[in-house]
This record gives structure tokens, C-alpha cells and sequence, in this order.
């Protein structure tokens, strides 16, 4: 057993540095016992249905993050595992013996049944070999109840600016004096705009024409369904599960990616009403904004999971696991019950977010409907958040522990935007700034945004994710044959850390733009809200122009959409990383790059190729960053 008293107050954080001292004696004045398992189960803390365990747990001696096994202490058997493996204290590395700055607190989210009252007794699993894989402090006793805790990070640089509020719509994503100014842009004769335009309103006519009831919306608790009919428009060969989810017949329409339509309708109809030149044939701004607004009540009447009074519940609410038997002890049989929601919403909501802003700024909701609308984003913001604190306490048995690398990629920058997206539309300066900061304890978000964007972009001297990606082949080409995951030992200055995926060529690169992408998206909302991310340098210097310089080399070495090899872009930084991968995805982003960095001249200098690939593509009426591109 551990030499650490079982008496301990709950959280080590409270205890004077003699204390660790008397720890360290009790273990033998370090020298005698250096290697035991070592730990302390601070408490238990409530966010939503869910309880979320912390502590902390290392082998003395070792810098190396150790793993974590809770047992039912009354059943003994296995209920949840996790990495221990996020930022601790001064203390806790004196009593760790830890001289080399590792990490070895831990949160970990317990399945349904487990809370104050349960007996659990905490293992913390060696890292070398030759001790027991031993109980932490606190095992087996009760648990103390405290809040949900504000997770340490390294000290990043100040977030300049604050809140502001603006009654003007739209306010979230664009501005009316941007639309304005698009508008002129627009009519300009054989402009980049106009023709982006012209590409907007054929869309805007084949969405019309379609045929879709936009009436079908989704109430259940399987994640991936809302990816595809609320979030995503391209189906990926679901067509059979989609149908059945939605209950419709083999040859109804159905919605795909309604958030998406919804605000491309919105945008469409918004620079009509504002004096946009439409082409012949195209379609009215009125036909455009009934469409969005009727694909928005919809789903703000009758989507999403409900509680018996009609409330939106999270995904993985005690509510969803009554309906996948989850509370009886069943096992799920598939991830319908595990998608908390944070990528497949995540990746829709701020569109919606859009299409609301949007058809306020026309006038055409009534009083009654933008309550409905409001009340709508803000459980969307409640399910987001408590998504995104169950993405990083990490699911339960039946997936696998999260290494500390997949709790900040591309599913968090999802969440993260159409969080403070739907703090923004319904202008909740708290809520944005709980998202965006940190810090308030009756919202807490275990991830705020200026704690994800340093490890969401590699800076100056920086090296790679740790227990992320095991290379099981020697280079990026033979891990893309076989489909498998590959990273280099080096990183270089604007890397996006999704740079690892590797099953197909359109992937080490296309994850990481969609990525960018979300960091443009934020940065434009919190350029109106009040604050400047595109100014803002992570604590080593990383920034989003430095990403976007960063992958425009490959724009312009290999070509946009075309193979990256040692011979087309050997030159560009750690360019072994990519080898056989398609520069799928870039072009979209040096457009916005290009509009907010104007004098950036690697960014320029792609700029002519990238408004050229830019105007083709399942993507490229995309509503967010629409005209964010110079003319």
C-alpha cells in the first residue's frame, strides 16, 4: 500500500510544504523508497448528470505521466482509466521526486452510478517496472464533494480586450457595415466577389429546388446523426442509417447539414435585402430567408434531445442513457450513447448561430420566434460546454483512456467556436468570457480557449505531443499505404497539431486546415466581441499568421490540391511530415489569411492559385467566412 496517510484533507493544494515534508519522511526521506506509486484522490465534483474524479498520481522518481485505474471498491471491478497527466503544483512534484517538470494531476468523468457515495479505490499504474502497481490516498473512503476544478496551464500571454456588447445585428460572425461594404464589392463588374456571388445564388437555387423536407429534424441521442443531418452536408455513405434514424421512407428527401443551408440561405437573403446585384434567374432574398427560417424553427421546435418538459438535454444526459439502457448496466453496442456531442454539434452550431444573427438583421422573426431561437442556442450552449468537460475527462470502458494529444484538436476547436458562438448571438458576455477565459466556477470549462490555442498551433521551439501518435512504420508514405497514423520527432514553428492522421492522402493536411479554419472563424468573432486573436501570440509566439505562413509554403511549393513530395516541397519546414498527402483545404484559408494579413507576402504570394481553387468545391459557399477575401 502507499506510504501517504489516508487521512489527508482533499485537495494537496491546501497543504503546507511541511506536510509534503511529513510525506517524505513517511516514505522514507525519498531516498529509500523512491519508485513507489504515490497519489491522492482530491475529491468528486458534479457537472451535469456527470461526476468528474480528481487527483493526482505518480511514480516517484519518474517524470514520466503514469496511468490511472478506478475500481468499484465494493464490486472490484474496473469503471473508468485515465492518463494522469495535466498540470500540477510545485508540491506535488516534490512529493512526486519529480525533477524533470512532468505532469501527474488527473480528471477523469465515472460512468453513470458512481458519485459521492461510491467506494472507489484508485490504482496508480506504474510507468517502471520493478514496484506494485499500487492504491492512491483516498481509496476506498468517502469522497468529498467539491466544485468542479479550474485546471492549471503553463502561463500564457493576456488576451487583450474585453467584451462588448452590440445591439446591432448581425453581430456574431460579420457586421453590417462588412455586409455593406461586400455588397459594393459584389457589384463591382467582374469582381472575385461577384463571381463568388454568382456561385452563392446557384446554390441558394438547387437548395430551393431540392426537394428536401426541412421539416424532418433528429430528437435522439446518437451524435453521429446530428453530424450529418444538422452539422454536415456530405453523407459518407450513411444513407441507410440516416434514414432509419430519421424514419423516413426510401424515397423522401431528407435534411443534410440543415445548420449549414440554413445559413447560406441567411447570408444569401442578407445581401439581396442590402442591394447585392443578383444574376439572372436567381432566386428572391424573401424565398431565401422563409427556407432558413423554417429549417431553424424546426429544429428549435422539435430537435435535439428533450427532457419531459420539453428542455434540450445533453447527449450524454442521464436522460440519453435511460433510452440506451445505459442505467441498467448494459453495455452500448455502439457509440450512439459515447458521442458527447462536441464534434458532431460542434461543427453545425455555429452555423446556426449565423443563420439566426443573420434573419434578425432582416426583420423577418417575430417576438415569439426569436425567443424560440435564443432559447434554442443557449441549451446549445449548455450541451456544448458539458460536452466539451466530457471530451476532456475522458469516455468511459468501452472506448479507450484519451492520450492528452486528442483533447485538443480539431473536436475541441469545434466546440470551442460554436460555444462562444451561442454565448455571442444571445450577446451573454458571461458565458462568452467563461469559454473564452476561464475561470467562473458556477460555468466551468475544464478547456477555455486561451489554454486550447497554444497546443492547438506549435510555436517557437516546440516539440511534439507526447503518448500521442506511435508510429508503427518509418516515414509518412509507407505509413500512408498502410493506412496509419505517422508523426516526425520534430515540429516546426505554425504546425497544427492534427498534422498526425494519416489514413488517407487528404488527411495530414486537410485536418489541420479544418482546424485553421475554426481558428479564423473564432478570431472573426472576437474581433466584434471585442477582442484580438489575430494579434495574439501563444506563449511560444505561435499565431494564427504564423500557421497560415506555415502552410502556404506548401501551397506554393507543391500546389493547391496537388501531392506534396521531397521534390515539389522538400524545402518547406519538416515537410518529411507530409510526404503523399494532398494540400487538401488550404486555399480557403489563405483567402481569409490574405484579407486579415494583407502585407504578408508568403501569403500573397499564393493568393492569385488560392482564389482560383477557392471557387469550386463542397465547401466553397460556405456562409462563416464569406467574403473575408480581398477583391
Amino acid at each position: 500500500m502507499p506510504c501517504v496517510s489516508r487521512h489527508l484533507p482533499y485537495q494537496l493544494r491546501t497543504l503546507a510544504t511541511g506536510s509534503l515534508l511529513l510525506m517524505a519522511m513517511c516514505c522514507g526521506a525519498f531516498a529509500q523508497q523512491a519508485g513507489h506509486i504515490l497519489g491522492h484522490i482530491d475529491g468528486i465534483g458534479k457537472d451535469g448528470d456527470h461526476f468528474f474524479l480528481s487527483g493526482w498520481a505518480c511514480q516517484q522518481g519518474q517524470t514520466d505521466t503514469i496511468m490511472i485505474h478506478v475500481f468499484d471498491g465494493s464490486k472490484h471491478s474496473l469503471v473508468a482509466y485515465q492518463w494522469a497527466n495535466l498540470q500540477n503544483e510545485p508540491m506535488i512534484a516534490t512529493a512526486c521526486q519529480d525533477h524533470g517538470k512532468g505532469k501527474h494531476r488527473f480528471m477523469v468523468m465515472l460512468p453513470y452510478g458512481y458519485g459521492p457515495d461510491s467506494k472507489l479505490d484508485v490504482h496508480g499504474i506504474r510507468a517502471v517496472a520493478g514496484v506494485a502497481n499500487d492504491s492512491i490516498a483516498g481509496s476506498n473512503q468517502a469522497l468529498a464533494e467539491i466544485p468542479m476544478p479550474q485546471l492549471q496551464y503553463p502561463p500564457h500571454p493576456t488576451l487583450a480586450g474585453a467584451y462588448r456588447n452590440l445591439a446591432e445585428r448581425p453581430r456574431v460572425f460579420t457586421t453590417a457595415a462588412e455586409l455593406n461594404d461586400l455588397v459594393l464589392r459584389i457589384n463591382r463588374p467582374n469582381s472575385y466577389s461577384a463571381q463568388r456571388f454568382k456561385a452563392l445564388a446557384a446554390k441558394i437555387k438547387q437548395d430551393l429546388a431540392s426537394g428536401v423536407d426541412w421539416g424532418i429534424t433528429y430528437a435522439g441521442c446518437d451524435g453521429s446523426i446530428y453530424q450529418y443531418a444538422f452539422s454536415y452536408e456530405p453523407q459518407d455513405g450513411l444513407e441507410a442509417k440516416m434514414r432509419a434514424a430519421l424514419k423516413v421512407g426510401s424515397t423522401a428527401k431528407y435534411p443534410t447539414g440543415a445548420a449549414v443551408v440554413a445559413s447560406r440561405l441567411a447570408l444569401y437573403a442578407t445581401l439581396v435585402k442590402r442591394g447585392a446585384q443578383v444574376p439572372p434567374d436567381a432566386p428572391s432574398g424573401d424565398s431565401a430567408a422563409a427556407l432558413a427560417k423554417r429549417i431553424m424553427l424546426a429544429w428549435a421546435e422539435h430537435g435535439f434531445p428533450r427532457d419531459a418538459q420539453g428542455n434540450i438535454v445533453p447527449l450524454l444526459s442521464m436522460q440519453c442513457a435511460k433510452v440506451s439502457g445505459e442505467m441498467t448496466g448494459k453495455s452500448a453496442s455502439s457509440n450512439a450513447v459515447r458521442d458527447t456531442g462536441e464534434l458532431s454539434l460542434g461543427r453545425g452550431v455555429l452555423y446556426s448561430v449565423q443563420a439566426q444573427d443573420l434573419l434578425q438583421s432582416l426583420n423577418v422573426l417575430s417576438s415569439k420566434e426569436e425567443r424560440e431561437l435564443n432559447a434554442l442556442h443557449s441549451a446549445l450552449y449548455e450541451l456544448l460546454r458539458q460536452a466539451h468537460n466530457q471530451w476532456f475527462g475522458g469516455l468511459p470502458l468501452e472506448y479507450w483512456p484519451f492520450p492528452n494529444c486528442v483533447r485538443y484538436g480539431n473536436v475541441a476547436a469545434n466546440a470551442m467556436v460554436s460555444l462562444l458562438a451561442s454565448a455571442r448571438v444571445i450577446d451573454d458576455g458571461r458565458r462568452f468570457d467563461a469559454a473564452l477565459q476561464g475561470g467562473d466556477r458556477a460555468i466551468p470549462v475544464l478547456l477555455p480557449w486561451v489554454d486550447l490555442f497554444p497546443y492547438l498551433i506549435y510555436g517557437e521551439d516546440d516539440t511534439p505531443w507526447q503518448q500521442c501518435t506511435k508510429n508503427a512504420y518509418p516515414d509518412s508514405l509507407t505509413s500512408l499505404k498502410n493506412q496509419a497514423d505517422f508523426t516526425t520527432p520534430t515540429v516546426a514553428p505554425g504546425e497544427i497539431f492534427d498534422r498526425g492522421r494519416n489514413h488517407t492522402p487528404i488527411q495530414g493536411i486537410g485536418y489541420p486546415m479544418f482546424t485553421l479554419e475554426r481558428l479564423f472563424d473564432t478570431a472573426e468573432m472576437m474581433r466584434i466581441a471585442g477582442f484580438d486573436a489575430y494579434g495574439y501570440r501563444g506563449r511560444h509566439r505561435q499565431s494564427i499568421e504564423m500557421a497560415a505562413d506555415y502552410y502556404a509554403c506548401y501551397a506554393k511549393s507543391a500546389g493547391f490540391y496537388q501531392v506534396v513530395s521531397a521534390q515539389n516541397a522538400g524545402a518547406c519546414p519538416n515537410a518529411q511530415q507530409y510526404y503523399g498527402k494532398l494540400v487538401s483545404g488550404v486555399d480557403a484559408n489563405m483567402l481569409v489569411a490574405a484579407f486579415r494579413f494583407p502585407y504578408d507576402a508568403a501569403i500573397g504570394n499564393v493568393l492569385p492559385a488560392a482564389k482560383a481553387a477557392a471557387t469550386a468545391g463542397a465547401f466553397s459557399t460556405d456562409a462563416i467566412l464569406f467574403g473575408k477575401w480581398p477583391d
